[in-house]
């Protein structure tokens, strides 16, 4: 199920070489956006000059998961395809797992992505869900991003724009701008709290005043990942994966360690343990750079799942081209310091709050013989 290829398959000295001299080479390229796109590209004013000189630095795949359902993976190639990408050359990537049937095959094998290359690749095996988004893919360099969406997902045509504005700012900007301890950026906003019974409704928009925020919770509708934490997710993935059925991490407070097939769970587990963060869009009435359509997969719909799923709860209205008028300030915030920082229940929090829960889990997890972990 891997796909490694590129300077990965190079000696690791030599890859490291080749990558920098490239990124080296890239922070010289003029920028040049399409005439059509420069109306909603008021944000590129807010960016540090240090940013703008990184604006080629960032690669970054659209990696899209689909199984059996050819007219919704229509329905998101389609916005794919017409998403503004300021002049980027951006890879697309098919993953299928095995006994895809032949409808969404054939669409793969003719679609034509007009942005970048194009691949695909088909499991020999069926693995579910869980497998299939964890080695959908496999970074190359620490420059490669990827964004992972399941094929009832559907975006805006400014997830990309929002997606580059904040990588610019918090990975390839000012040094003090960044955090560390950032996995990732969501596509989407939630109105639910997931993690606990009952679920409750939220307003995040009510709450912060419309700012971005960073949460203790990885979005599964639609986000871009960090390469370096993803490696290690990777790998805490097929640690926990290979323990006895009977190991669980018990986040107090949380449903997480009854959901079953899910990597979300999983990810949810080493980002608490880790006082890891996703930074989140906050839009009125959660609109958003991508939506869920709630349609019948290996979890909605499920047997086994009992949960009622209403599309009021969790299908959102998408953002236009423009988005930026509507942030406060017009802008991010400079720092991601200066963030505002929630935790698994959309609770306000702090680092240090993060830090003490994560290190009191992992003296739980030790004490009760539970999972210890791995990917450090």
């Amino acid at each position: 199920g891997g796909d490694g290829g590129g300077a990965a398959d190079a000696p690791t000295g030599e890859a490291e070489r080749t990558e920098t001299v490239g990124a080296r080479s890239r922070t010289r390229l003029p920028v040049v956006l399409p005439v059509e796109q420069l109306p909603s590209a008021e944000w590129i004013g807010t960016l540090p000059p240090s940013a703008l000189a990184h604006w080629h630095v960032p690669r970054v795949t659209i990696v899209v998961i689909t199984w059996r359902r050819p007219q919704s993976l229509k329905r998101l190639c389609t916005a794919l395809a017409t998403a503004d990408y300021l002049g980027d050359t951006v890879a697309l990537k098919f993953a299928m797992d095995a006994g895809a049937d032949i409808e969404t095959r054939r669409f793969v094998s003719g679609f034509k992505w007009p942005h970048g290359p194009k691949s695909a690749t088909v499991r020999v095996k069926h693995a579910g869900l869980a497998v299939a988004v964890v080695e959908s893919w496999q970074p190359s360099s620490d420059d490669e991003y990827a964004v992972l969406l399941e094929d009832d997902i559907e975006v805006a045509p400014s997830f990309y724009t929002w997606l580059k504005y904040a990588l610019l700012m918090y990975r390839h900007g000012d040094e003090a701008a960044r955090e560390q301890r950032m996995i990732g950026i969501s596509l989407y906003t939630p109105r639910l709290v997931e993690v606990v019974r009952p679920r409750r409704r939220l307003d995040l928009y009510a709450q912060l005043g419309g700012r971005a925020f960073l949460q203790q919770l990885p979005c599964s509708w639609g986000a871009l990942f960090f390469p370096e934490h993803w490696r290690v997710f990777r790998d805490y993935v097929l640690h926990r994966m290979s323990q006895e059925a009977s190991a669980s991490v018990m986040i107090p407070g949380s449903v997480v360690d009854g959901w079953k097939g899910s990597w979300k769970k999983f990810l949810i587990e080493l980002m608490y343990r880790r006082a890891q963060w996703m930074l989140y869009p906050n839009f009125k009435n959660q609109t958003s750079f991508s939506t869920n359509h709630l349609e019948a997969g290996e979890h909605i719909g499920a047997k086994e799942n009992a949960l009622a799923h209403s599309a009021a709860d969790f299908t959102v209205p998408l953002l236009g081209r423009d988005f930026v008028h509507q942030m406060p300030g017009r802008s991010l915030e400079r720092l991601a310091a200066q963030l505002v920082r929630l935790d698994l229940f959309s609770e306000r929090t702090t680092d240090d709050e993060a830090v003490f829960r994560g290190l009191d889990l992992l003296k739980t997890s030790s004490a009760s013989g539970g999972s210890d972990e791995r990917g450090s």
